[in-house]
């Protein structure tokens, strides 16, 4: 009985780390995306997200704003090589919750 509590016990805290991982991985490119916007964006960011709220019981298309919208364009991948090294840089670093 002790055996299948303490690797039920080591599933969950395997699974716990790698949840930790990945929303602090989400937190740190939210906060990255925070900072470099401007202050118009995120009103109006705000803005769709309080009208989202309010409207979505009549009409859930308003909750496409989550959808994910891309504009393509014609780069060097600069930027995409930069924030791919920045985010496996994160992967090795071990975080803990205060």
């Amino acid at each position: 009985m002790r055996a299948n509590r303490d690797s039920a016990v080591n599933a969950v805290s395997k699974r716990y780390r790698r949840v930790l991982s990945g929303a602090t991985l989400g937190l740190a490119a939210f906060d990255n995306i925070d900072r470099s916007a401007s202050t118009d964006s995120v009103r109006v960011w705000a803005e769709e997200e309080e009208h989202a709220k309010r409207e979505r019981i009549r009409d859930v298309t308003v909750m496409d704003i989550y959808d994910i919208k891309i504009e393509r364009c014609e780069s060097d991948h600069s930027t995409l090589r930069l924030l791919d090294n920045w985010l496996s840089s994160l992967r090795g670093r071990k975080y803990f919750l205060n």
